[in-house]
């Protein structure tokens, strides 16, 4: 693979930040406008793939469309030494995986306004006719305070209306496994009650350190979204408050039409619950 150049355009690499199967994240510094910035380029052996430089055009299309301190905001689409990159707001913060990963106790101070954040975030995109759909932990940045940023835009989609729903329409299935919604996995129709899922499932880890699910391979974890009954979000963590876990049993139902309508209701809700009594041991 070739080399990433130090310098793309007027803007300085300083060290990368993420690392995806077809691009990669860099905090920058952005020579011209004299701040940090962070650039998500596509890696060099996949420059020339025009599927990739058309998911940056789409998640630039979809972020100009946005206006929310809660989401990533993106200013430009670039090329510079054949390498196409997106030139984004830089927000320093390692992302909720990360955090979750090194134990959730940390967590529990800045539980609240991670999720009221985040439920903001995605209310915002629903607002303006999109659909996340890969709402997960690696796609949220979360600041010592609870401040979060959603990022990736690149599979955001238009929501489906009444008579999409009704006639079925049939959509490519894409998003991450551990947090698809049943019917994302079939490749049917979505909208805001898919997001709703994926949010669900991030919720629950939030709580329990884990996702809902979990299978020996692919098939076997999507066929849980789809089959499985809703795990108890209290199992695996005693202090998740009774009424998270009965909201999440919800979040994550199987029929969007028995989840919560919109993301404006489960914001109402979680902000009128506690989700856990208190760190656990």
């Amino acid at each position: 693979m070739a080399a990433i150049p130090e310098q793309l355009g007027p803007v300085k690499l300083v060290r990368q930040i993420g690392l995806g199967k077809h691009c990669q994240v860099w905090e920058g510094l952005d020579i011209k406008a004299r701040k940090k910035v962070a650039v998500k380029l596509i890696v060099p052996g996949m420059a020339l793939d025009a599927g990739q430089r058309q998911l940056l055009e789409h998640e630039l299309k979809v972020a100009k469309s946005l206006d929310h301190p809660t989401i990533i905001k993106v200013d430009r689409l670039s090329e510079d030494g054949g390498l196409p990159h997106l030139v984004m707001e830089y927000f320093p913060a390692d992302n909720l995986k990360k955090q979750i990963a090194a134990g959730v106790e940390p967590l529990v101070p800045k539980l609240q306004r991670i999720v009221t954040e985040m439920a903001l975030a995605l209310d915002h995109m629903h607002a303006r006719g999109w659909v996340h759909r890969d709402v997960k932990p690696d796609n949220v940045l979360a600041a010592d305070d609870g401040q979060v940023k959603l990022i990736d835009l690149a599979i955001a989609a238009k929501a489906s209306g009444f008579f999409g729903r009704l006639l079925g329409s049939k959509t490519t299935a894409q998003g991450s496994p551990s947090y698809m919604s049943p019917e994302q996995i079939r490749g049917e129709a979505v909208d805001a009650r898919s997001d709703i899922y994926s949010f669900g499932c991030v919720i629950f880890e939030l709580i329990a350190g884990r996702p809902p699910y979990t299978g020996a391979d692919t098939n076997d974890l999507l066929n849980k979204h789809v089959s499985a009954v809703v795990p108890a979000v209290d199992a695996f963590n005693t202090y998740a408050t009774t009424a998270v876990a009965k909201y999440l049993r919800q979040m994550l139902a199987k029929k969007p039409s028995d989840r919560p309508a919109s993301m404006k209701e489960v914001l109402q809700q979680l902000r009128a619950m506690r989700l856990v009594e208190r760190v656990t041991a």
